[in-house]
C-alpha cells in the first residue's frame, strides 16, 4: 500500500471515530449524593424557587429569569414545604398531581447547557418530556430508580421527621454534550410529580454528581492516541519505503 493510501486510511479511520463520538452524543444524567437539594454548579442563571408564589393553583403562565412556566393541562399547583416536597423543609415547591392529566411545560428564554433540579418523594409515575435543538426525549424516572446511583441514603425525606422512607429524594442534573443537545423546553407530568430548586445555565457548566449515563463525546486522550497512531503509521510506511 502507498504512502498516500496508507495516510487515507488512517485518516478515514480518524473520522470514522469522530462521528460515531458525534453520533453518540447525548444528554446526561446524573444525581447528587443524598442530602444535597440544590444545584452544585456555578453560573446558574437562577434557581427558580418558587417561593415568590402563593401556595395555591398555578397560574396559566410564570415567568423568570431562566423561562416561561406554562400549566399546559389539568391543575399542577404551588404547594408549601411538607414530607413530600419543598427543599430544605422551607418555602414552596411545585406539585403535578395525578388528576386531570396535569402537566406543566417550561420554555426556556434560550435554549440551556444545563438543567438540575431537586426530585422528591419520586416515583415511577413522573414523568418528563424534554425538547432539544436536535430532537424530543423521553425521560422516566423508572431509570433513576433502577440505578445503582441510588442508594439507601436517599430513600426518606431529609428535612421531615415523619420521613416518608419507602421514596426517593435527590437532586437530578441533565448535561447537554453539544450544541445540538441543548434543552430548549421540559415537560412535567404523570402522577404526584414534587419538584423545586429549578437551575439553568444556558452554557456548558461542567459535570457534576453520579451519572446514569456515560458521557458520549470524544475525549483529549483518545484523539491524541488516534493521531500518534496516524503518524506512527506515515512514519513506518516512509521508512520501509527508503530501506526497499
Amino acid at each position: 500500500m502507498s504512502i498516500l493510501n496508507s495516510s487515507r486510511l488512517a485518516l478515514a479511520t480518524v473520522c470514522f471515530f469522530l462521528s460515531v463520538c458525534s453520533a453518540n452524543a447525548a444528554l446526561v444524567v446524573s444525581i447528587e449524593d443524598a442530602g444535597v437539594q440544590h444545584s452544585t454548579i456555578s453560573n446558574i442563571a437562577q434557581t427558580e424557587t418558587f417561593d415568590a408564589m402563593s401556595p395555591v393553583a398555578f397560574p396559566a403562565s410564570y415567568n423568570n429569569n431562566f423561562g416561561t412556566y406554562r400549566k399546559t393541562a389539568g391543575s399542577p399547583s404551588i404547594k408549601k414545604a411538607g414530607k413530600y416536597g419543598g427543599a430544605d423543609g422551607i418555602g414552596n415547591y411545585l406539585f403535578i398531581p395525578r388528576s386531570n392529566s396535569s402537566e406543566i411545560e417550561l420554555i426556556f428564554n434560550e435554549a440551556v447547557a444545563y438543567f438540575g433540579f431537586w426530585w422528591s418523594a419520586g416515583d415511577s409515575g413522573n414523568r418528563l418530556s424534554i425538547t432539544t435543538n436536535h430532537d424530543y426525549k423521553e425521560f422516566v424516572t423508572s431509570e433513576i430508580l433502577d440505578a445503582n446511583v441510588l442508594t439507601d441514603a436517599h430513600y426518606g425525606s431529609p428535612t421531615s421527621k415523619t420521613g416518608n422512607k419507602n421514596e426517593p429524594y435527590a437532586y437530578v442534573n441533565l448535561f447537554a454534550t453539544t450544541p445540538n443537545d441543548k434543552i430548549k423546553s421540559i415537560r412535567f407530568y404523570g402522577k404526584n410529580f414534587e419538584t423545586d430548586n429549578h437551575s439553568a445555565s444556558t452554557s456548558f457548566v461542567g459535570y457534576s454528581g453520579n451519572f446514569l449515563t456515560p458521557i458520549h463525546e470524544p475525549s483529549t486522550i483518545a484523539l491524541f492516541a488516534f493521531s500518534a497512531i496516524f503518524m506512527t503509521s506515515l512514519s513506518r510506511r516512509k521508512y520501509a519505503n527508503q530501506v526497499v
